[in-house]
């Protein structure tokens, strides 16, 4: 595993101005400023990332490009966490080590790679980092201390990897695998809604936050959606030993109390669920959104899937806490005191997918 020394912050350049330099400085196009439960809208191919992941490769030095590319294993696939990069070392080559061009080169990658929806989530979950470091949070926050490796090498044809990671976010995005796969992601942000920044202001989770809240308001009506329990995070996020991805596979569903089923909800709750789901699969390009949601909102998938919440029901309380538990869905969405802003609140959430994380090679047996 390669050792990364805490770097300096740098400037999150934009497709239009280029980076910002300076302190931690970021800046994103105005469209990354909030997120949206939209359909996923990017209709390119393997071939069309593998060529931006190439045109990224192209603009790095031999030197970055040793760092970049990696031997995929899942022993490495799982060195992601949701502390910030100076406190958990990352795979990859950090975010404030690219000149503007080789920033602005990775955000076509990186866009190429997802939907709008899940490029705009990125690009404003590191201008977060940087707003708490301007805020007073200190050298381990910031855009630049986010990271892209490739885990294999990028190819229309045999297994690679997309990983981009960074507190408070984790895309693990494989291609040519068993699966179609995006999981595990893991989405976290503090300020926990809007912030202004740079003159621009930023809601990157608003999408997965106004579903849950709609969804948590429904719940609150049903007496078997709450949960007994107490949960202080996500079960299955970054949770192994040094803040990595946890031992896989999992039981998922060993829990005596899972909640309500999906079918025993009206309609007009069915539907709010079904949008929590989008609004995280509609992160991904339109080939893996549409085939994941196919498997995930099938008639028989929903008929085992179960959706469940502890505390009040609302995402506004410290240690609420919510739940979709699918045949191969896994989503759960966690409230937590804030650090940098400690009157306040945060989110860690998690997608998983219990066969098709990391392409199949975490799937549970």
């Amino acid at each position: 595993m390669k050792k990364h020394h805490t770097l300096l912050i740098a400037a999150l350049a934009s497709l239009a101005l280029g980076a910002c330099g300076g302190g931690g400085d970021a800046s994103t196009d105005s469209s990354s400023a909030s997120g949206t439960a939209t359909s996923s809208t990017t209709t390119a191919t393997y071939s069309d990332v593998v060529t931006a992941a190439n045109a990224f490769l192209a603009t790095l030095s031999s030197t970055q490009q040793a760092t970049v590319l990696e031997t995929y294993s899942l022993a490495t696939a799982r060195l992601w966490s949701n502390l910030p990069a100076a406190m958990v070392a990352r795979n990859g080559i950090a975010w404030g080590t690219l000149s503007t061009a080789q920033q602005q080169a990775a955000r076509n990658m990186i866009s190429t790679a997802l939907s709008a929806n899940g490029n705009a989530l990125h690009a404003g979950l590191q201008t977060a980092d940087t707003y708490l470091n301007s805020i007073g949070g200190g050298g381990s926050y910031g855009a630049g201390q986010y990271y892209i490796a490739f885990l294999g090498t990028p190819s229309s044809s045999g297994f690679w990897m997309l990983q981009l990671t960074g507190h408070h976010h984790t895309y693990n995005i494989a291609y040519n695998g068993t699966y179609k796969s995006a999981t595990p992601m893991f989405l976290g942000v503090e300020p926990k809604a809007s912030f202004t920044y740079g003159g621009t202001t930023y809601d990157p989770m608003s999408a997965q936050r106004v579903a849950m809240a709609n969804l948590g308001v429904a719940l609150t009506s049903y007496a078997a959606a709450k949960l007994s329990a107490t949960y202080s995070d996500v079960v299955f996020g970054a949770n192994g030993t040094g803040g990595i991805d946890g031992t896989c596979p999992r039981a998922y569903s060993s829990k005596a109390n899972l909640g309500m089923l999906y079918a025993n909800l009206s309609t007009t709750d069915q539907a709010l669920v079904q949008e929590v789901i989008k609004s995280y699969v509609n992160t991904q390009a339109s080939d893996i959104a549409s085939e994941l949601l196919s498997v995930y909102l099938g008639d028989m998938a929903l008929a085992s899937t179960y959706v469940a919440y502890s505390g009040s029901g609302t995402v506004t309380t410290k240690g609420n806490y919510f739940r979709i538990d699918g045949p191969r869905l896994w989503i759960e969405f966690s409230v937590q005191n804030g650090v940098i802003i400690s009157n306040d609140i945060h989110y860690h959430t998690i997608w998983r997918d219990k066969l098709a994380d990391y392409a199949g090679d975490c799937g549970q047996s």
